[in-house]
């Protein structure tokens, strides 16, 4: 009998999901996920009161490029929680796709999947796509505050991959 990898958890399945399978199980773990990152941010918001996130600035620009105009406030407080959810579902479905072939990125139970998601879009391409300020310009409690709910968020996508692959499998 083969040892274990060390790549592989020790639960580790003997059959591996078909691609459709492991996006379908990250998109309902990355709303499951999306839903505890919400609640965390809601426990203790990442930002000033008042200051738009760097999402409904990113919707405000796209409806400008697209309409002329930015949105109303009725409007963002709708759009925003849907295409939250929806990135959050699909950038889960893409990790599950990805932790099929690399379980590698299962490090930390997720955890290391929620610095890298927090690393790629915070740190880096929301700041470069003028949607959020320079890591520089935030206080250390706006980054921790993000890299935390990340990292919940990480964990959140692996527990429930595990679990919807525990059962259904």
């Amino acid at each position: 009998m083969r040892a274990p990898s060390p790549l592989q958890p020790p639960a580790a399945r003997c059959v591996s999901l078909s691609l459709g399978q492991a996006f379908f199980y990250g998109l309902v773990a990355g709303l499951v996920a999306t839903g505890v990152k919400t609640v965390c941010e809601l426990i203790s918001p990442p930002r000033p009161p008042g200051a738009m996130s760097p999402l409904a600035n990113m919707i405000d620009s796209t409806s400008l490029l697209v309409t002329g105009a930015a949105l109303t406030e009725s409007a963002r407080s709708i759009t925003e929680p849907v295409v939250h959810f929806g990135f959050g579902a699909v950038s889960a479905g893409v990790y599950v796709v990805l932790s099929e072939r690399f379980p590698i990125l299962r490090v930390g139970c997720g955890s290391l999947f929620g610095v890298l998601f927090w690393l790629g879009l915070h740190e880096t391409f929301l700041p470069l796509a003028g949607f959020s300020p320079s890591p520089a310009q935030m206080s250390a409690w706006e980054q921790g505050n993000e890299l935390v709910s990340h990292i919940f968020y990480g964990v959140t996508v692996e527990l429930v991959r595990r679990c919807i692959t525990r059962k259904l499998a």
